[in-house]
């Protein structure tokens, strides 16, 4: 059993007459302190365990220590010549709780002191010495435990291994409701301690030795006196602020004499750092080696408070509210209270000492920004900077604006970036879009389409003027959308048939044979197009064009892949490539085309891969794009004129600086010249076939009813 014991012999004291017994009296002296948990004072790692450090010359800490044991004084009954114990005769102290005020300071950065006040309430059977019984009335006791004082002094800082070494004294201030039994000594007692720590990363352990010389008391068969301590400890730090803690200490009797004189208790618990200076401890743990004081449970919580009233940098401004402790507030009556120098008061990054005006700071435009002081009119013109449209140039007060801060050969009256002096639209804004924007005019319609550019869906390009969606100011140069430009659709009108029947003259036929078909997503191909030595038959050509035509009709895809099976391997990867000529031949682009081959049933299949964007804007034919006229050069302009210059007339546009080019549209690109391989004679009545187009598709806007171009 973890309890703490004093021996009676019942069976003596029943066989002795009652004034026998009151001279026999066994030995009954409670001036003792049955709190052997004494939390250490000062800067702390562990609980009980005290640290091998001392705080910082002039730190102060404070401790407000709480805890509640059970059962840590038990008188059991005794056999004469007997060691065993019996049943308990009397539970003096059932409960205990101890409030414990400690404070530390350091004295110097290896010496410290510290102080330590408990307050202590106890209630149980208490014992009558007389008959070793229960009190008839129990036992309530509320009072002031011993004052203990302490001096811990650092003997040794090297490396992970500190040493420290503690003398102290408890002086018998304890005094309670019921006569101050079990809440102290009544004479001073001597302590003294090595404190040996060592850590190891997130690992510290600790441990202590010492002496505690007093007064020998006896209690029945046990005897308090001069002791030996013990402790040990190790704790894990979780985080920066989390510690786990687990301890074990003890004390052992230097007399021989007397039952359980060597009470031993375990325990643990967690240190959470609230912030830097307040700490919060909660832990518990019980007796394991009986004796008195020695509990059954033991729970116990803690608050600590430290703050850094320290002035390592001697500023007048305590290390807990300075910014910067170990550099000296530079007391110029900025900022004065944070504890940290300020050599830039005014934030312009010029050092006050070398800041002709250190509480203004420096506009930092580029002029003047040396002597730290803001010029508010650069140029001396009258005008502040902030309202000066030309700081760095003087007024010349000449003109419509001459409290503007700029001189008529610095003025921009529609703020486009041109002087009026070259301004050929002084009071209308270019509209810098990288089309004839030297001569300061806005261009509203730069193909000339006659289609403004804020509806202009293709404003470099002229519409072509066919009475096919000529409102959206785009060539249409694919009106039927069949893949084959107007220009060589010989029915722009009316799609092309695909059948193998003339598919290049842009009308539909009949007869023939439809091969490929695209579902949106994929160009399926009935049959597979028929090779020889040289490569693709004329049948085989007439199928692959069927699907270049398919290509040519959806400019939005902007890539296909194009995948072909062939029975034999040796043949597919060139058979493929001969596939990708072919269309490019069409007019597909080949950057375009992406080709695969595989071993299997013959078989062709273009799946279209990438496409532009729904929202995406259009782009304009390469072929007619509207030629872009060279900027205009501005004319020189002295810089301070005598007189001012005279504007030019604004009622009227001037002739452009280059020639307009004509739209686009009228021009007609090239076809590309007729495939290499024969083409057999066309059925008697039939069109002959042109020869496919050339240059890249034009791209539309990639939905469902925009037209195509090639």
């Amino acid at each position: 059993m973890r309890r703490l014991e004093a021996a009676v012999v019942l069976s003596s004291l029943l066989a002795i007459a009652d004034v026998a017994a009151a001279q026999n009296a066994p030995p009954y002296d409670p001036a003792i302190d049955l709190q052997l948990f004494e939390y250490a004072v000062g800067p702390k790692t562990f609980f009980a365990v005290a640290d091998a450090d001392v705080a910082p010359r002039q730190q102060l800490s404070f401790d407000v220590f709480l805890t509640f044991l059970t059962n840590p004084f038990v008188v059991y009954e005794v056999a004469p010549g007997e060691e065993s114990l019996g049943g308990a005769r009397a539970r003096v102290v059932r409960s205990l709780a101890t409030a414990e005020l400690s404070g530390a300071y350091g004295l110097t950065d290896r010496l410290q002191l510290g102080v330590t006040l408990p307050i202590v309430s106890m209630t149980g059977d208490g014992l009558d010495p007389e008959t070793a019984m229960a009190l008839p009335g129990g036992l309530a006791e509320t009072g002031l435990g011993d004052l203990r004082l302490e001096v811990k002094a650092r003997l040794l800082r090297r490396g992970t291994l500190r040493v420290a070494g503690l003398l102290g004294a408890s002086l018998p201030t304890s005094f309670g409701s019921g006569g101050s039994a079990f809440l102290g000594d009544d004479l001073p007692a001597l302590r003294g301690r090595l404190a040996v720590q060592f850590t190891a990363g997130r690992l510290a352990l600790g441990a202590n030795a010492g002496l505690v010389l007093r007064k020998s008391r006896e209690i029945y068969a046990t005897e308090v006196g001069p002791q030996a301590t013990w402790a040990g400890a190790a704790a894990l730090r979780l985080t920066e602020r989390f510690f786990v803690v687990g301890e074990a200490f003890g004390r052992t009797g230097l007399s021989a004499a007397g039952l359980d004189g060597s009470p031993m208790e375990v325990g643990g618990g967690l240190r959470v750092f609230v912030t830097s200076s307040l700490a919060l401890v909660a832990g518990g743990g019980a007796g394991v080696v009986s004796g008195i004081g020695s509990p059954d449970l033991r729970v116990f919580t803690s608050l600590g408070y430290s703050p850094d009233v320290r002035d390592s940098d001697g500023d007048g401004i305590v290390n807990g509210r300075d910014t910067c402790p170990t550099e000296p507030e530079d007391k110029d009556a900025w900022q004065d209270l944070d504890g940290c120098p300020e050599d830039d008061n005014d934030g312009d990054r010029v050092r006050d000492a070398q800041d002709k005006c250190p509480g203004q700071a420096e506009d930092l435009d580029g002029f003047d920004d040396d002597d730290g002081c803001p010029e508010l009119d650069n140029d001396g013109d009258g005008i502040a900077d902030l309202q000066d449209k030309c700081p760095e140039f003087v007024e010349d007060k000449v003109g419509a604006f001459a409290a503007d801060g700029c001189p008529i050969t610095k003025h921009d009256a529609d703020g486009d970036g041109l002087v009026d002096a070259i301004d050929q639209c002084q009071t209308d804004a270019e509209d810098i879009d990288e089309f004839e924007d030297g001569d300061g005019c806005p261009d509203a319609d730069q193909d000339h389409d006659g289609v403004d550019d804020t509806e202009d869906q293709c404003p470099v390009c002229a519409e072509d003027r066919d009475t096919f969606e000529d409102a959206d100011g785009c060539p249409e140069l694919d009106n039927d959308r069949d893949g084959l430009r107007d220009a060589e659709d010989r029915c722009p009108t009316e799609a092309e048939t695909l059948n193998a029947v003339d598919d290049f003259d842009g009308c539909p036929d009949e007869g023939g044979i439809t091969i490929a078909t695209f579902d949106g997503e994929r160009i399926l191909m009935e049959r597979a197009p028929p090779f020889d030595r040289k490569g693709l038959t004329r049948a085989g050509e007439l199928i692959v064009d069927q699907m270049a035509l398919l290509m040519l009709a959806h400019p939005e895809v902007t890539r296909w892949l194009v995948a072909l099976a062939d029975p034999k391997a040796r043949y597919a990867g060139r058979r493929a490539e001969q596939v990708k000529a072919q269309l490019a031949r069409r007019g597909v682009t080949e950057s375009s085309l992406e080709v695969m081959s595989a071993t299997g049933g013959a078989k062709l299949v273009a799946v279209a891969k990438d496409r532009l964007d729904a929202d995406a804007p259009r782009v304009c034919p390469t072929p007619i794009v509207t030629p872009r006229p060279e900027r205009a050069v501005a004319p020189t302009l002295p810089s301070s004129p005598a007189t001012p210059t005279q504007a030019a007339p604004t009622s009227a546009r001037p002739a452009p600086t280059s020639a307009t080019p004509a739209p686009a549209a009228s021009a007609t690109p090239t076809p590309a010249p007729a495939p290499a391989a024969p083409t057999p004679a066309a059925p008697a009545g039939a069109r002959a076939a042109p020869a496919a187009p050339s240059g890249p598709p034009a791209t539309k806007p990639p939905v469902a009813s925009s037209a195509p171009a090639i």
